[in-house]
């Protein structure tokens, strides 16, 4: 009777520390590291820097903690004729990355297209930790090979 009562007990401990100790099945979803919010989607929004007003406007996909996708660039106002609203009508992609709420992005539009000015590129990356699944909000450098380096950026997204 010892060893049956033993045998059982042995087997309860194997049993209890396999399912404790058991790895993830293959095919389960993951969310990006520390973070469940999922950046997909179509987001618009508005900015400013020292050029001048712009809005904005993003398709991302995320994959992981992994974002890419297309974005595009406008001024407020395209009549305004400043230098700064010329500047700012652009196509481009977007990458970045997301963990928790900590999102780095980085928008590359680059020279060439069918812009208005297309011997001029733009590159921004914004870093933030103002996050949520309908809200970014962010300051952002960057820099333009006509215009030299944008220092002063915000931008506030939604969708």
């Amino acid at each position: 009777m010892l060893v049956k009562t033993l045998f059982i007990a042995a087997l309860l401990i194997v049993t209890a520390t396999g399912c404790v100790s058991s790895p993830a099945s293959p095919g389960a979803p993951s969310s990006p590291a520390g973070s469940s919010l999922n950046l997909s989607g179509t987001w618009i929004g508005t900015g400013t820097d020292a050029q001048g007003p712009e809005t904005f406007r993003w398709t991302l996909t995320q994959t992981g903690s992994n974002l890419t996708g297309s974005a595009s660039l406008d001024p407020a106002d395209a009549t305004d004729g400043t230098c700064g609203s010329c500047h700012k009508q652009k196509s481009g992609t977007i990458t970045g990355t997301l963990s928790g709420t900590a999102l780095t992005l980085t928008l590359d539009f680059p020279k060439g297209g069918s812009d208005l000015t297309p011997l001029c590129g733009l590159t921004m990356t914004a870093t933030t930790t103002d996050v949520a699944a309908g809200r970014i909000a962010s300051a952002y450098s960057g820099s333009t090979t006509c215009e030299g380096p944008i220092s002063d950026g915000t931008l506030l997204m939604s969708r």
